[in-house]
């Protein structure tokens, strides 16, 4: 019976092909086999053989030991204090080689605890994606201009709608201060400028020449803002009456109280990069990181509260300073607006600064630190055998006792390197053991913020006030979702690792 094409075809498609693989597979798992018992096996190789034959179905063989005299050729790679038995194991007849060393124990103190504890492992964090830094400027630019213009709307509204009206515009412009809206602006785009500028110049000057050139863009962006500045200020001060000027550069005083006399904190916002972290063996490089981390957080904590209350300043609360006496305005809707400003901008810069990449850095180091509780009685029990003086060159293990400073201290976490009497230690210990409780507290002030603006929303009749608190809520959105994803994150990625600690029998860090 002879085969057609039509009839040939099924069989070269489809079973030729699996034929093929099949005699392919076998012929490599041969291969690789044979390739195996011609090796010495290694660690991996051996628990494969284990695996591979069990003992239930095939019992390993007997295993020789050699005892080799120290100071021969043979333990060349095996101290020369004692001697060390390395084993030779024939399985089918095929050497295997020496054993893995024993690992080193740690010393242990007579209640049978480690002196030198185990330091607390971490679970990867996520990537969470951010804001660059010319993006956030700029909406951030956008948003305080946006403010300023509805508060000069607030003040200088017209019933231009109303057939009796001689006014055809929404505001009376002729009567807002164009020196006064260029100060606002020029000093509320110092960072967009920036920004820009470096941005700009990435493009077109080549790695190594960019830091002088960062420093002279820096440069020329201060002369520009503070000609312009001097320029408008002058206008100012001729026109308006002394409390008024002082009003408007009070902030200079702040700012020189609390950053001094550099020009770093005025042009960039800095602190956008998470502060990275390194799992140290030594007390005092853990306590040497939470210092550091503790100042990067109280910078960035001051960054947010300055930044946050100047755009609100000179946005809302300058231009109800510099209005016309004769010109009257509703205070509250006025001081409504600066209040919300400065809520929106204080969750915006808290979302950029303080994201929870940020947490998670300060929670590992607070892992690291962990803390002491002060025992009170000092000793109940009347035993002192047991209360060393505390030593800051080593670790100390949950429950050990310890005296420092006339008080006695029990260790409440696994592993601590604090210091027993260090408020700052404490403290930080207390934030940073529960990232998730932090990002919940701004997640719960930010939908707060949005909740009022709504109840506001619905509220308000003017029309200026409901357009004002609509253009308001969109940036508060975008806080919100953004304080939303970053809490959402670390409650899964800190469950995950209290579940570990839960099932490792380790005691999860608490406040």
């Amino acid at each position: 019976m002879s085969c057609t094409e039509n009839e040939s075809g099924p069989f070269v498609v489809f079973f030729l092909p699996a034929v093929v693989g099949c005699l392919t597979i076998l012929l490599a798992r041969r291969w690789a086999s044979a390739q195996v018992s011609n090796t010495s096996s290694t660690a991996v190789s051996r628990r494969r053989k284990i695996i591979k034959d069990p003992p239930i179905k095939r019992p390993l063989p007997t295993i020789t030991c050699k005892m080799v005299a120290p100071g021969s050729k043979k333990s060349s790679g095996i101290a020369k204090k004692g001697t060390i038995p390395t084993c030779e194991t024939d399985i089918n007849g095929k050497h295997i080689g020496r054993p893995r060393l024993p690992t080193v124990v740690p010393n242990t103190t007579t209640n049978g605890k480690s002196e030198t504890p185990q330091p607390p492992k971490h679970i990867p964090f996520p990537y969470v994606p951010q804001d660059g830094e010319l993006l956030f400027e700029t909406m951030s630019l956008m948003f305080t201009l946006v403010a300023t213009a509805l508060q000069f709307l607030n003040m200088y509204r017209t019933a231009w709608w109303l057939p009796s009206s001689l006014e055809n515009q929404a505001m009376h412009f002729y009567l807002i201060n164009p020196h006064l809206v260029a100060f606002i602006v020029t000093l509320l785009s110092r960072r967009f400028l920036f920004s820009f500028s470096v941005a700009v110049l990435r493009c077109f000057v080549a790695p190594k020449v960019m830091p002088h050139a960062t420093i002279a863009a820096r440069m020329f962006i201060l002369g520009v803002e503070y000609g312009a500045l001097a320029y408008c200020g002058f206008f100012l001060t001729m026109k308006h009456s002394f409390v008024q000027n002082c009003l408007l550069f009070y902030p200079c005083i702040i700012y020189v109280i609390l950053f001094g006399f550099k020009s770093g904190p005025f042009l960039e916002l800095g602190h956008t990069e998470a502060p990275m972290h390194s799992c140290s063996h030594e007390p005092a490089q853990v306590r040497a990181e939470v210092e550091v981390l503790r100042l990067d957080f109280n910078a960035r904590v001051k960054k947010i509260l300055f930044n946050s209350i100047i755009g609100a300043y000179y946005s809302s609360f300058i231009p109800c300073c510099f209005v016309q006496p004769y010109v009257h305005y509703e205070i509250l809707p006025a001081a409504q607006q600066v209040c919300l400003v400065w809520g929106a901008l204080c969750g915006r810069y808290t979302a950029h600064l303080l994201p929870a990449t940020v947490a998670d850095t300060c929670h590992r180091a607070a892992h690291h630190l962990g803390r002491w509780a002060p025992l009170h009685p000092p000793d109940p029990l009347g035993d002192h055998s047991e209360v060393q003086p505390w030593s800051g060159a080593r670790y100390w293990w949950l429950g050990a006792r310890v005296r420092h400073g006339g008080s006695t201290y029990i260790a409440g976490t696994t592993v601590v390197a604090a210091e027993p009497d260090n408020a700052h230690h404490l403290r930080f210990f207390s934030v940073f053991s529960n990232p998730p409780a932090l990002l919940c507290l701004l997640l719960c002030l930010q939908l707060s913020l949005v909740l009022l603006q709504l109840c506001l929303l619905f509220s308000s009749l003017a029309w200026n006030n409901f357009l004002a608190i609509v253009i308001l809520l969109f940036i508060n959105y975008y806080t919100l979702f953004k304080m939303t994803r970053d809490y959402f994150i670390a409650w899964r990625v800190y469950k995950a690792e209290n579940f570990i600690f839960d099932k490792n029998g380790i005691q999860i860090p608490v406040s």
